[in-house]
């Protein structure tokens, strides 16, 4: 009870920071962002374990961001981490209250189901790793346990290669008592609610954020999916 009620004040403190965001700068932002995240992994005593500085690694240049997808969480993680731009479903702009958050992170949504939106949405990419930032992507395209790695999809790395942008594999893994963890899994039919709750119902889950070597960028999209899907998978399995 007391992790529900405190998700339900740390989310109201993230709808009131969002009112600020329009008259801070951007750094400002990212700091907020930063300790919102932060301390909603410890409402659910979760505990972050990084193997480098991500901070470091993205101030020196720009990246794509390749990771795979366990739950909605994994975008907090990142975020807890150093905070990027996602590249989203565009069903989670439909979500109640987490899409306020998600929106004001300057995320990019995605409508996979129209190629025209695709297009269109490589293109913003594109302009934001040019001129912004690094993005992250979740190339697996949906959300698994976390046991296992879908085949990437290569679409959206041909925006690194179109901007001779090098691509930084990032592993998400979810542990509890050092072992694997499904808890915070948010896939196939499992609604946002009950993924909530079996987080709530859990103490004590790490979650681990391997930043492996970075992937420089190739005339081939889908050998970049590949390698990035070689050393992702080498860490999960």
């Amino acid at each position: 009870m007391k992790k529900i009620i405190l998700t339900l004040i740390h989310l109201v403190i993230g709808i009131l920071c969002i009112v600020f965001f329009p008259i801070i700068n951007r750094k400002s932002r990212k700091n907020l962002i930063k300790l919102w995240s932060l301390l909603l992994l410890k409402i659910f005593k979760i505990n972050l374990i990084v193997n480098n500085d991500l901070k470091k690694i993205l101030a020196k240049k720009n990246y794509l961001i390749v990771s795979n997808h366990i739950s909605w969480l994994d975008i907090f993680v990142i975020n807890s981490a150093y905070p990027v731009t996602f590249v989203a479903k565009h069903s989670i702009s439909k979500w109640p209250i987490l899409n306020w958050l998600v929106k004001a992170s300057e995320t990019i949504f995605i409508d996979r189901k129209k190629i025209t939106k695709i297009k269109e949405t490589s293109k913003e990419i594109e302009d934001y790793l040019e001129s912004k930032g690094s993005i992250c992507i979740f190339p697996e395209g949906t959300s698994t346990d976390g046991s296992r790695l879908l085949d990437f999809k290569s679409n959206l790395l041909q925006t690194a290669i179109n901007k001779d942008i090098e691509i930084l594999p990032v592993a998400i893994q979810y542990l509890h008592d050092n072992k694997f963890c499904s808890a915070p899994a948010y896939y196939n039919d499992l609604s946002l609610f009950d993924s909530i709750i079996n987080l709530i119902k859990l103490d004590n889950i790490v979650a681990k954020l391997t930043i492996l070597p970075e992937i420089k960028s190739s005339f081939d999209r889908k050998v970049l999916a590949n390698k990035a899907y070689a050393k992702i998978n080498k860490v999960i399995n």
